[in-house]
């Protein structure tokens, strides 16, 4: 899979999880299927983060 499939899986995964943080109107946050959305949270990218340069080196002729 490429990244930017991983990033939408991720991005759906977490969309379908949100729909499971409350099992009703007033019950109280799922702890379990919050720390899982808290986890996709954290690794998928933020604007307010620092962009990461792609390096490639290059050889000489020599």
């Amino acid at each position: 899979m490429s990244h930017d499939e991983l990033l939408a899986l991720l991005t759906r995964a977490r969309a379908v999880l949100g729909h499971y943080l409350f099992e009703g109107e007033d019950e109280p946050i799922r702890d379990d299927v919050a720390e899982i959305c808290m986890a996709i949270d954290d690794a998928l990218p933020d604007d307010t983060r620092v962009a990461v340069k792609r390096v490639t080196l290059e050889r000489s002729a020599a």
